[in-house]
């Protein structure tokens, strides 16, 4: 590639944690290699390929063993070289369309936080189905006025400006799981994870939960998120939702009533 054909350096580091990747990140880093960014990979101890694949297409690779999702950013926002930080994870790929406008947001001036929307691909799909729902979350930020914060369960922003985000139109998409099995193990993972780390909660508010939690989640899945559109996969995806959910609030109160709250 001649110095004319390189894309423009953007101001920007694309920032992606790993663990045993090898069969995804390489999608993920060829999705944003025309944005131009600087690519920083922190991997927790992959026993794969994750770390070598991401050298050879041009990733920074930090090894840190894995503190929880939060901490874990935190370390990698540290080893960017830009303020300017776009939080993409392993399990997803910018879209053409996201690329070029992230591109114009940053010819124009990028805002210091950028809201992106993550449409859902299911296993077996190349794409999201028609009129996927999409998440939208904060995953282009300065670090001079947002930084992870430290709680292992989720890493969610702490955020010190009243600056409104610029919402980015077209989305991401976001292959969570390799498999049904994937699904159900990530959603044990999760809930145990949330029983570990989260403030202890009273048996009582949680048995209530326990009941209702399934339910409510599913339909949340179901209908609010619009899985009924992908027909029987949605179906059995919005099931391994609300069990995401359910056991989440039972493994909360298995921990609560084995310390007698």
């Amino acid at each position: 590639m001649t110095a004319a054909s390189e894309p423009a350096r953007l101001p920007l580091s694309v920032l992606i944690r790993t663990l045993n990747e090898g069969d995804r990140i390489a999608r993920t880093l060829r999705s944003v290699a025309s944005l131009g960014a600087e690519v920083v990979v922190v991997d927790a101890g992959s026993k794969d390929d994750t770390a070598a694949i991401a050298r050879s297409l041009g990733a920074i690779v930090y090894e840190n063993p894995w503190p929880g999702f939060g901490p874990q950013r935190h370390f990698g926002e540290e080893k960017c070289s830009n303020d300017m930080i776009f939080s993409l994870d392993a399990d997803e790929a910018a879209t053409e369309a996201l690329v070029a406008e992230i591109k114009r947001a940053f010819a124009a001036g990028p805002a210091k936080l950028m809201v992106v929307r993550k449409a859902s691909v299911f296993p077996g799909y190349d794409k999201p189905w028609p009129l996927s729902f999409c998440h939208e979350q904060i995953l282009i930020y300065d670090r001079r006025v947002a930084r992870t914060g430290p709680n292992p369960n989720w890493d969610k922003l702490e955020i010190a400006t009243a600056e409104t985000p610029v919402r980015l139109r077209n989305p991401l998409w976001h292959y969570s799981t390799r498999n049904l099995n994937h699904a159900v193990t990530k959603a044990v993972y999760v809930g145990q994870l949330a029983a570990d780390t989260q403030p202890a909660r009273s048996s009582a508010g949680l048995t209530l939960r326990l009941i209702v939690e399934f339910p409510i989640a599913f339909c949340r899945y179901y209908f609010a998120r619009r899985f009924f559109l992908a027909g029987g996969d949605g179906f059995a995806y919005a099931i391994v939702g609300a069990y995401s959910r359910w056991i989440r609030i039972a493994l909360m109160r298995e921990r609560a009533r084995r310390e007698g709250k």
